[in-house]
């Protein structure tokens, strides 16, 4: 029901639009701009950076700092390196970042080493120079830092040297000021040491059968548990989606799981969520056979999502593998788009779980709603399959859907999500 990657960065993609020429600096941003940024002014502006050297100096570490920014229109992401040092941003020209806007002073701030690590100086500059939206003067900074310079906005990143990057060229190109978090995502700094520190927690959701309602599975759900980033899912997985890293955090969540309940023997069919990504890169299957070594006496359901079905003999492949290391499947938000009749007789799951739209106020729905639901329903039993009616907060809702012929549902009115301490 909820929507839960070796960390990589990635640009996005998009096609090529001609840059400014260098020449062209002049900026419709009005020279006295706030001191608080409300970083929500979208302008096309050139960025031209100038790099004085490309070699690094001798006994410097096998790593190079570099600032990204999202340009051509928020399609593609650009790097600089930062270096060599001090390394000076600002709007006059022979700096080693100059940023052609009047929102930008003549020499803006400033990045410097310190250790290992970086730090950032204001240069008393006007508009101001932002961390992670906190105005600094003079501040360390670390990878994943959303720095802004006025209301331009880069993010830091570290690179191992050895590694292809094509940071040193020069370039003209064109950026734009646009608004958190429709630019950079917010918390990608501390989302390393949350995957690393494996600080995250799961809760179990109760299944009943229908009629009756007794439990007879329990759906996991991921809660983060990092103090400087949310608990939801939906918001990690939207903060893990700036770093590609939404199938590493999906796996962090399973593995979580089975960790809390891996002594307990009591315990029904357990449903595991998974993320879109993880059925575009391998490593699935190898996942779910490492985890379920911590529990192997308990049954386990592998929710995908319906959209899946778009490719059958993905799915096909995937149940058959999944049926050899004792995993059932099912199908997870059916009907939150196409509902797919054709490939669910193709390749039938375990569980068909239908999306909370079609189960939100059903026992005042209209004849027809309650006939389609009753066939699609009628359809999955005909293929030997379980019905999981979503999302159920009433009684009513409940009695219509016993009714109807799910054999299970799940919701509020059965019980919220809990801690393992509690089942």
């Amino acid at each position: 029901m909820r929507r839960e990657g070796r960390m990589r960065r990635s640009g996005r993609a998009g096609p090529a639009r001609d840059a400014f020429s260098p020449g062209d600096h002049r900026s419709d941003t009005a020279p006295d701009q706030p001191r608080s940024p409300r970083f929500g002014r979208g302008i096309g502006l050139p960025l031209c950076w100038t790099m004085a050297d490309a070699a690094p100096p001798s006994g410097s570490p096998n790593f190079r700092w570099f600032l990204e920014s999202l340009v051509e229109g928020g399609r593609q992401l650009r790097r600089v390196a930062v270096f060599p040092f001090p390394f000076r941003v600002g709007r006059k020209p022979g700096l080693e970042l100059t940023l052609p806007s009047d929102a930008v002073s003549k020499e803006h701030a400033e990045l410097y080493p310190d250790g290992d690590g970086l730090r950032v100086r204001d240069l008393k500059s006007k508009n101001g120079t932002f961390v992670n939206r906190d105005r600094v003067n003079d501040t360390p900074i670390h990878e994943g830092d959303i720095i802004h310079f006025a209301q331009l906005e880069f993010r830091l990143g570290r690179q191992e040297l050895e590694e292809p990057d094509g940071l040193l060229e020069p370039a003209t190109v064109s950026i734009t000021e646009m608004a958190l978090p429709q630019g950079f995502i917010e918390g990608t700094r501390d989302l390393p040491e949350l995957l690393r520190e494996q600080m995250v927690t799961t809760l179990f959701q109760p299944i009943v059968s229908l009629p009756g309602g007794a439990i007879a599975g329990y759906e996991v759900l991921g809660r983060g548990l990092h103090p400087r980033l949310p608990e939801g899912p939906t918001e990690l997985f939207h903060i893990a989606s700036g770093v590609s890293a939404e199938a590493e955090l999906s796996r962090l969540f399973r593995r979580k799981a089975l960790e809390l309940v891996a002594g307990r023997r009591d315990l029904p069919t357990l449903f595991l969520n998974t993320h879109p990504a993880e059925l575009e890169e391998p490593g699935l299957l190898a996942s779910l056979a490492e985890v379920k070594q911590f529990a192997p006496h308990l049954r386990l359901a592998l929710e995908i999502h319906e959209g899946a079905l778009a490719d059958p003999a993905s799915i096909d492949g995937l149940r058959t593998q999944l049926a050899k290391i004792g995993i059932g499947l099912a199908y997870d938000d059916f009907g939150a788009g196409q509902a797919r009749l054709l490939e669910l007789a193709e390749v039938p799951p375990h569980y068909l779980k239908f999306d909370m739209r079609f189960i939100h106020g059903i026992d005042q729905a209209p004849p027809s709603r309650r006939r389609l639901l009753g066939s699609l329903v009628s359809v999955a039993r005909d293929l030997l399959v379980y019905t999981v009616a979503e999302g159920v907060e009433t009684e009513a809702e409940a009695d219509v859907c016993s009714k109807i012929g799910f054999t299970h549902a799940q919701g509020f009115h059965f019980g919220r999500p809990r801690p393992v301490e509690e089942l």
